[in-house]
């Protein structure tokens, strides 16, 4: 079973590693890249995972830096999309979110895995 790392950066576009391509088990992971700015994320993730409940992801613990999602075993090929809705600015957040969302997705596939 392979694992993605799906990676959020606050004024980036979501970066896929190695990339958006799935198979049933596999692991998604969510992270956010503190070193970009991004200390908040909400995500909406796609329905081929497991779990489809929404996301928080924070700097604030180690554990909701990262969440961890396989993809379920019953999830039909073919495209999932997703957003993630990351705050603008820190002074927003204060009052009243303003929130930037970014459009992602996952292709889940049956082909064997590259070498």
């Amino acid at each position: 079973m392979a694992i993605v790392t799906v990676v959020i950066s606050k004024n980036r576009d979501l970066v896929y590693i190695p990339s958006n391509r799935v198979r049933h088990g596999d692991t998604v992971i969510f992270s956010l890249n503190v070193a970009s700015g991004a200390v908040d994320a909400t995500v909406n993730p796609p329905t081929c995972l497991q779990d489809t409940e929404q996301i928080t992801l924070n700097s604030h613990s180690l554990h909701t830096l990262n969440s961890e999602q396989p993809v379920a075993d019953g999830a039909a090929v073919g495209s999932y999309p997703f957003t993630v809705q990351v705050p603008t600015e820190e002074v927003a957040r204060k009052h009243g979110l303003e929130l930037e969302t970014k459009n992602g997705n996952l292709d889940v596939t049956t082909d064997p895995p590259e070498a």
